[in-house]
């Protein structure tokens, strides 16, 4: 019941917060959203390919009320920043990014229509940031059921999800796919969802792995690098660049494919001949990424876990080599963790660049994992890591209890 009183510990603080830089007055209700974790599925959203992925059990709270003066205030309790500025300005900030991700879901909103007289809004929460486990998309959706509820205005988890995913990409300025936003929003807990961004068709498939109890046979694992992500937004556009680049040579050279993902494993000798080895190499990585997602999503519905961290694995030399979105610690990290015991399978956690892999393990032992990762991680690199284990979060709404 720990995460229970952390929760309580956080509400409270929220609403001293918000009432002491925003005023007093008006109730404060508090709306809750996860982050996710990615299990396959890596850069194949925006190549309208497959996914499978599930909600965590870290989260941001925010507490908010309505006002009637036009004023949008926010203030993020985890930086210590403050924003102020008007439901109607339309312009995002380029020194307070964090804000960017709110505000662009409330400009969506006022677009489509939805009357918002003005907001305060204070966030909260334990999704480590910068670590691939999506606190923007959660804060994303966390604005949007706030906005929601207390305007009691009834939406569906589809027209959720774009909302979120328009106010990142258009707003926010980050060409993102679906993967982060849908995630979020149409999981359940313990489920894996199963996600086709070309037919835009999901399914949950149950999964139980009960990270918190030691004498579980499976849990999941997040690794924090502590390595922030500065590469991610250059290096992100440049290869959402270049599968579409890929796509038009193929597609000129009498593919008969409406996206990256449509091409068959068959397909990759006929691809090779036509492309530059660059992007022959990220579009290699989409069609087996996108295998590999079939083939975990069966291996998830028989809980065969040992299947699901050998594809892991696939992933993770897939991700390193030809999509190239790793970096020398994640290296040196998936090195480390491939030699202790009862580790499955280890791979990039979100877009890579830094932040986070995730790992599938049979009981480990953390404190001695940690002590190892100390001893050898940390003394080469300097840096700070951190090992976590998560399970599946709830669906974002209401916190109606406090």
């Amino acid at each position: 019941m720990e995460k229970d009183k952390r929760a309580r510990d956080g509400i409270c603080r929220i609403e001293d917060e918000l009432k002491k830089r925003f005023g007093e007055k008006g109730e404060v209700r508090f709306f809750r959203a996860p982050g996710r974790v990615d299990w396959l599925g890596s850069h194949t959203d925006y190549n309208q390919g497959l996914i499978l992925a599930s909600t965590v059990d870290r989260e941001i709270i925010a507490g908010a009320r309505l006002r009637d003066d036009r004023a949008l205030n926010l203030y993020s309790l985890n930086l210590d920043k403050e924003f102020r500025t008007s439901i109607d300005d339309s312009k995002p900030d380029e020194k307070q990014v964090w804000a960017n991700y709110p505000r662009g879901v409330i400009q969506e909103l006022v677009k489509s229509g939805i009357n918002l007289p003005g907001m305060d809004i204070a966030f909260y929460g334990d999704i480590p940031i910068g670590a691939n486990l999506s606190s923007s998309a959660a804060i994303e959706s966390v604005t949007l059921e706030a906005v929601l509820g207390l305007l009691d205005q009834p939406m569906t988890r589809w027209q959720k999800a774009f909302v979120c995913w328009r106010a990142e990409n258009y707003f926010v300025g980050m060409p993102c796919g679906i993967l982060d936003q849908f995630t979020i929003i149409n999981s359940e807990k313990d489920h894996l969802l199963f996600l086709d961004c070309d037919r835009l068709s999901s399914e949950l498939t149950p999964i139980i792995f009960k990270a918190k109890n030691k004498s579980a046979q499976t849990c999941l694992l997040v690794i924090d690098s502590g390595v922030g992500r500065e590469l991610v937004a250059s290096e992100y556009r440049k290869r959402v660049s270049e599968c579409r680049t890929a796509y038009k040579v193929l597609k000129t050279a009498g593919f008969k494919i409406k996206n990256l993902s449509q091409l068959k494993i068959d397909d990759l000798k006929k691809a090779e001949k036509k492309l530059e080895p660059v992007l022959f190499r990220r579009v290699r990585h989409i069609v087996t990424e996108n295998e590999r997602v079939r083939k975990a999503r069966d291996a998830a519905k028989r809980q065969n876990f040992v299947k699901l961290g050998k594809l892991f694995e696939e992933g993770y030399l897939s991700s390193s080599r030809d999509y190239e979105n790793s970096i020398t610690e994640l290296d040196m990290l998936h090195d480390l963790l491939a030699e202790f015991p009862g580790i499955l399978g280890t791979r990039i956690a979100g877009a890579g660049w830094g932040g986070c892999l995730v790992a599938l393990a049979q009981k480990p032992d953390l404190k001695k994992l940690d002590s190892y990762l100390t001893e050898t991680y940390q003394k080469q690199t300097g840096r700070r890591f951190r090992v976590f284990p998560v399970v599946t979060g709830e669906a974002p709404g209401e916190l109606k209890e406090r």
